[in-house]
């Protein structure tokens, strides 16, 4: 059996105004981030995670669009779809069309660059269904290659398609070339750069201690802003968000930090889309003094083994039914990778990746101390709430 290889290349998100079934949708996606973050977070406790739903969501989505029978059954399940009340075929990718129309965007404080490609094997026969629905639904540009015969120059032009549509943050997303028998590559890469509604001065910021995994002291650079910005006690979380706009404000970074140190596990595992909407309800204008240290986070990831985990089986196997692509079942998806990166500064942020938060009610003091000297967890999202990129860290 040939098998197709699936690549994700992150490093930004998608803008998007939605109405109706796209709402669902960007819901589902949220939901997806959650379940993906806990199994990213078990598969190395204590490490730092970093990655984009969006992307990822959004790849698997143009392998939903070639799939039928069990392994449609299957994608659907795992992206959510039912829950969203889409009910079949043509729901998704309508739902999918809207959901991506407004998705690149440049401005002066904020650059937004969502794109997808397809490379196909010269030999491969691809439906010219799939192809409209890569292009009208997707925006994906397909193009045929020779895996086969110039595997070493297709890599090295990935990659270089990667640098450039990432702005240089993400380097190689195929660092040990193409696999054998590859016969198709869906890439998706997103970039993201934005400058903060209110900076931080550059000249307060001045090396705190940060307690790595909180317990073992580090100094890092740390930010300081004191301001009215949007704060939120979690009394059932244990924890407390701060949420920091963007100067384009359909886009903002949610910050939650536990009250414990060593408290990001409890609050990583008690996170759900429930409490994520309640950040949102929850979030408040107060004045807050935060002190935030500077950070920048790489990560790589072979998603099979976590897909596999959360439901999605059929399509690695030789039972895969891609037959939406080529008409035939000899199709099949080999690997899924993932890499992403993010960098948080007193100008704003520069990503390819992002975090997640739950909250119940709240407090409010005169001033609330919102100090992030221990583990804490961010996401990025748009004003649709859809998470963009999402992470944790434990480490600096």
């Amino acid at each position: 059996m040939k098998a197709s290889t699936v690549w994700f290349l992150l490093a930004a998100v998608v803008v998007c105004v939605v109405q109706g079934d796209e709402v669902q949708l960007a819901r589902a996606n949220n939901e997806f981030a959650l379940n993906l973050l806990k199994e990213l977070s078990s598969r190395k406790p204590g490490g730092n995670v970093i990655f984009s739903p969006t992307g990822i969501y959004e790849a698997l989505a143009m392998v939903y669009a070639g799939s039928r029978g069990e392994s449609q059954a299957e994608l659907s399940k795992v992206l959510g779809h039912d829950g969203a009340g889409l009910k079949n075929r043509d729901a998704v990718l309508s739902a999918y069309k809207k959901l991506y129309a407004f998705k690149n965007d440049s401005e002066m404080n904020v650059t937004l660059n969502v794109v997808n490609a397809v490379l196909v094997q010269e030999e491969l026969r691809v439906l010219d269904g799939y192809k409209t629905e890569l292009a009208e639904v997707f925006g994906a540009k397909l193009k045929t290659v020779d895996f086969f015969n110039e595997s070493s120059r297709v890599s090295s032009e990935i990659n270089q398609w990667v640098r450039q549509k990432t702005g240089g943050k993400i380097q190689s997303v195929l660092p040990d070339g193409i696999p054998m028998n590859t016969v198709m590559l869906l890439l998706n890469a997103v970039y993201f750069k934005g400058t903060w509604l209110i900076k931080f001065d550059p000249e307060q910021t001045v090396q705190r201690p940060f307690y790595n995994h909180g317990t073992k002291f580090v100094a890092k650079d740390t930010m300081v802003l004191r301001g009215e910005i949007k704060h939120a006690w979690l009394l059932e979380l244990d924890a407390q968000a701060v949420e920091l706009p963007y100067k384009d404000e359909r886009f903002a970074m949610v910050i939650v930090l536990p009250n414990s140190k060593t408290g990001l596990p409890k609050l990583r595992d008690s996170f759900s889309l429930k409490l994520m909407d309640e950040i949102d309800e929850e979030l408040d204008v107060e004045k807050v003094h935060l002190k935030l240290p500077k950070f920048e986070l790489k990560a790589g990831y072979d998603l099979v083994p976590s897909l596999q985990r959360l439901g999605l089986k059929s399509v690695f196997t030789s039972d895969a039914d891609l037959s939406g692509i080529s008409g035939s079942r000899d199709l099949a998806v080999s690997d899924v990778k993932h890499a992403a990166v993010v960098e948080v500064n007193e100008e704003g942020t520069a990503a390819a990746s992002a975090t997640s938060v739950g909250i119940v009610a709240k407090s409010i003091p005169q001033t609330a101390n919102f100090y992030v000297d221990h583990p804490f967890l961010f996401y990025v999202h748009d004003e649709s709430r859809r998470v963009l990129f999402m992470g944790e860290v434990h480490e600096l």
